[in-house]
Order: structure tokens, then sequence, then C-alpha cells
């Protein structure tokens, strides 16, 4: 068996131990199925409980680009749902290997089109969107802000980036690293199953190496970061470089926590805080 042949195998068996534990959850968001330039991309949707048109949020999940369902942010999309009353619309996307960088954003992107072309079917105010995720779904987020002030067919009010991998060209033995951050062993599999070494640098793949011109007129950014994480430093790195390009920014570094904190654990105080950090932000900018 070969190295790819070997990493498949294990990001297939990451898979199945995710399905796994979703399938033993009671979900509250429903299934429903967007047309992208591909087929049908699956989602779940939060319905904000007014019948009138709602502001809403777009969630991006994390599992390094390789991993992950909709479902990992159930609670989380339940919460701001509830917290806000507004519709949450939680979106898969295609993983790596199989299909690398950028097809996730394209996937994600043309939900947003989709959707937000389509206001009155999902009954959102599309003059009113945010788009947010965690980890690899944060990556994500920004990506998708910057495609958008390109593209011009729609716009956000702020994006929330919760302990986002922004550097994917660094080797990941180069970075950070503390007892019970990601082993780097694993973040240089995830690296290496999402993005073609010539795409390394490149700004949809790495935000990290954007240029001031591509981070200008993004969207307001609530970013948050965690001691206990290999990419705390290039994620408040960008930050620094969103305040320089003129991105009105929220950042917050949470201490004794670990990457992956605010869906792993609701209990912990951090949470709790980082979740009225995110939502906060929210109210803030869906409601101006």
């Amino acid at each position: 068996m070969s190295n790819d042949e070997r990493t498949l195998e294990m990001v297939k068996n990451m898979r199945k131990e995710n399905k796994v534990r979703v399938e033993k959850s009671t979900i509250l968001g429903e299934e429903i199925f967007i047309p992208t330039r591909d087929g049908k991309t699956r989602s779940l949707i939060y319905k904000a409980k007014n019948n009138s048109k709602a502001p809403v949020l777009f969630d991006v999940h994390g599992g390094g680009f390789v991993t992950g369902l909709p479902e990992d942010d159930d609670r989380f999309c339940d919460l701001v749902r509830n917290e806000l009353d507004i519709t949450v619309i939680s979106i898969d996307y295609r993983l790596a290997p199989e299909y690398k960088c950028p097809t996730d954003k394209n996937d994600v992107f043309d939900v947003v089109d989709y959707v937000s072309s389509h206001s009155r079917e999902f009954r959102i105010d599309s003059y009113s969107m945010a788009i947010g995720g965690h980890s690899a779904g944060a990556n994500i987020s920004t990506v998708v802000c910057m495609m958008a002030k390109e593209a011009k067919k729609f716009s956000f009010k702020c994006q929330i980036l919760d302990y986002p991998p922004l550097d994917l060209a660094t080797p990941a033995t180069e970075k950070f690293y503390t007892e019970g951050a990601i082993p780097p062993e694993i973040a240089a599999i995830f690296d290496k199953c999402y993005r073609r070494e010539e795409d390394a640098k490149n700004s949809y793949c790495s935000p990290a190496y954007a240029t001031n011109e591509e981070l200008k007129d993004l969207p307001p950014a609530i970013l948050i970061t965690c001691e206990i994480d290999s990419l705390r430093d290039e994620a408040e790195n960008y930050a620094q470089k969103l305040i320089k390009a003129g991105v009105e920014t929220t950042a917050k570094r949470f201490y004794g926590v670990r990457h992956g904190f605010t869906i792993g654990d609701f209990e912990l105080p951090e949470s709790k805080e980082a979740h009225k950090m995110m939502i906060d932000g929210l109210r803030k900018y869906l409601f101006k």
C-alpha cells in the first residue's frame, strides 16, 4: 500500500468514526439540498421562528478539510438561531484528498449565491448575511468573503473566524507546538491532502498570504484563537493584517483551552464566553 493509499484509508476511518457519532445524536437542523455548479450540496437549515425574512448565518464546519459534517455544528447553530432568532444554514462541502482546494470554497460560495438569489424561498434577508466557521471552516469562510468581493454578486455583514488554519505553506513541524495541540504529523497530513504544492501560498488556499488589496473592504471580522493550538499565531497575525487593511476586527485569545473548544465542550466557561463574543458580533452587524 502506497503512502497516499494509507493516508486515504486513515481519512476514511476518521469519517466513519465521525458518522457513527453523529448517527447517535439527535439533530435539530432540517436537511436540505441546494443547487451548485456541480450538482447539489447537502446542508442543514435552522429556521428563524418569525415568518418574515430573517438575517442569515452561513455556518461552515471544521475537520481539517478532510472530514467533518454539518451535524458537527448542530448545537452551535441551534444556539445562534435561538439567541438571535435568525436563520442558520450549515453547509456540507466536498472534502480532500478526493477534492482539493478550491472545490470546498466553490461549494460554499455556490450555496450562498443560490440562497441569496432565492431569498423569498428561504425567507431570509439577502442584505443581512454573515458567514462563519470553525477551524477549516473558518479558512473557507474568509476566502468566500474574498470571492464575494471579487464576484460582486452578494456581500456579508461580518465573518466569524473560529481558530482558523490560514498558513498551509509553512510546514506544521515549524509551527508553535505544545502538549495538547494538534500533533504536527497529523496537521502535515491534512495540509498535504488539501492543497497542491504550487497552491500552498495562493491566498484562496492560505489566506495568510493575501495581499493588502485582497483584504481591503472585507466584512468586519470576529476572530477567536486559543492558547493550546498550533494555529494561534497565524490566526493572530491574520487579524493584524485585516486591521492594517482597514477591516474592523475584534480578536481574542482564550487561555487554557485547545483547538475545537467552542464546539467540543459547551460547558466550559471559555466556550460560553466565546459563544457570547460570536453572538454579540452577529447581533451588532446583522441588525444594523
